[in-house]
């Protein structure tokens, strides 16, 4: 009997060889303590520092940025500013954006068709304002596209890392195109302005023109240096060059991505008209564009402060007081706000992703790598159809 008890004794604690090993899915568990306690020491996690260093310095640019705008705004302009705004202009600016998501679901479809998803159109519209929604709430709209990549992920068939590999590429190349024709229709825009757009307007429109034109002839160089440089991102690279290959697809995309942009800017266009700002609708097509590449520079959340001061220094060549610019970016946004709160249903009924997941990393199959964190700097600042 006590030779049964030792026997049993031995097996108390688990062989060296079976500890979980480090960087694996039990990376932090030590099951020393002796007689078969379990003990956990959480690794922290890499990076996480440098995270909350750049989200510091975000919160220190954005209040800088809107303590600089408050100190220098007439108040009192601005409430005239909002005192007679026409909201029948706001209500319709809302219409529209919302006709802006419905496209951007459409292109995000077509995009996630390409990578082998066949979801019905439906699921699309709800991923897409879950990710709005995501978009107002979180830090970085980012986090939009984190939201929807994993909704997407959990559909299909094979396996768990090449679903959350496609995923996450359909929502990069619907960023990506939306990018591409929202410095398109700029470019088009400034060429069909009235005379008198200011160099302050032109001369960034044309270098983004340019520097777009640039990239989108070297690509095929860069894809080649990408997928030997960074394999990991050899998914995305290929969903490119899928796109520039298919005639029909690249044609929906450009097309939806065109309905969206000038929806974006009719939206701010309709806010600014119901201000009394007597512009002509080829300006905003400049400066709207121009104000959304901005607030992708990550020193603000959500482009706050960044937007207003865009406004600001693009619209005041053009007669456009600061009481007023300021009026059209918070009118603007709040319209936006209000389109995104329809995905706050979808959140609630679906969830969101675990923190271990919001990386679209991992996988359940031993021996795979992660796809990678997506979540990084950078960020539209606006409704991810804005870009």
């Amino acid at each position: 009997m006590r030779r049964e008890v030792q026997a049993v004794g031995r097996h108390d604690r688990p062989p060296a060889r079976h500890l979980p090993s480090g960087g694996g899915r039990g990376a932090g568990r030590d099951f020393r303590g002796g007689k078969g306690r379990f003990m956990t020491t959480e690794a922290p996690r890499p990076g996480l520092w440098k995270a909350r260093l750049a989200m510091g310095l975000r919160w220190a640019g954005t209040m800088g940025l809107l303590g600089y705008l408050a100190s220098r705004m007439d108040w009192q302009a601005l409430a005239r500013s909002f005192a007679g705004m026409d909201f029948r202009f706001f209500a319709a600016s809302i219409a529209v954006f919302s006709l802006a998501q419905v496209a951007s679901a459409i292109r995000w479809r077509a995009l996630a068709r390409a990578q082998g998803f066949r979801d019905p159109f439906g699921p699309f519209v709800r991923w897409y304002a879950a990710g709005m929604f995501c978009n107002l709430a979180l830090p970085s709209s980012v986090g939009g596209d984190v939201v929807r990549a994993w909704y997407l992920s959990r559909k299909g068939t094979g396996p768990v890392l090449a679903r959350r590999q496609a995923a996450v590429a359909s929502v990069l190349l619907d960023r990506a195109t939306g990018l591409g024709v929202l410095i398109g229709v700029a470019g088009v825009a400034a060429l069909a302005a009235p005379p008198g757009l200011p160099a302050r307007v032109t001369a960034p429109v044309w270098m983004a023109v340019t520097a777009a034109a640039c990239g989108l002839l070297a690509w095929p160089l860069i894809s080649i240096i990408g997928r030997k440089v960074a394999p990991r991102f050899a998914p995305l690279l290929g969903g490119v060059d899928g796109v520039l290959r298919d005639p029909v697809l690249l044609a929906t995309t450009t097309a939806c991505s065109v309905v969206v942009q000038m929806s974006s800017i009719a939206q701010v266009a309709l806010v600014g008209t119901g201000l009394g700002i007597d512009l002509p609708w080829a300006f905003y097509g400049c400066v709207v564009p121009l104000v959304s590449l901005l607030t992708l520079l990550p020193v603000s959340l959500n482009g706050m402060g960044l937007r207003e001061a865009g406004y600001v220094g693009l619209l005041s060549p053009l007669g456009v007081s600061s009481a007023q610019s300021v009026a059209l970016s918070l009118l603007g946004f709040a319209a936006t706000s209000l389109v995104a709160l329809a995905g706050l249903p979808v959140l609630l009924a679906d969830g969101m992703p675990r923190r271990d997941e919001e990386s679209m990393g991992g996988s359940d199959e031993p021996g795979t790598e992660a796809v990678g964190d997506h979540s990084g700097e950078g960020g539209a600042g606006q409704p991810a159809s804005a870009a």
